[in-house]
């Protein structure tokens, strides 16, 4: 996992853009979500693709943080 120690050795750009990741991360999870969960949001989508679509999102979420995990301990 990310570590403090780690998070201080890096330089500005490397801290920015792992801030970014994370922000990334956190957004297309809360878009999946919204996806699954928000009877409101009216996109024009089927209501079948829905949860496949949210759950795209969520995965692809976690998938960004794995990379910058494994980029991160090299």
């Amino acid at each position: 996992m990310l570590s403090f120690e780690s998070f201080k050795q890096k330089s500005p750009i490397q801290r920015f853009l792992l801030i970014l990741s994370l922000l990334m991360f956190i957004f297309f999870v809360v878009i999946g979500f919204m996806f699954i969960f928000w009877k409101g949001l009216n996109l024009g989508t089927i209501q079948a693709y829905r949860v496949p679509i949210g759950i795209f999102f969520i995965l692809y979420g976690f998938l960004r943080m794995w990379s910058l995990n494994r980029k991160s301990n090299t």
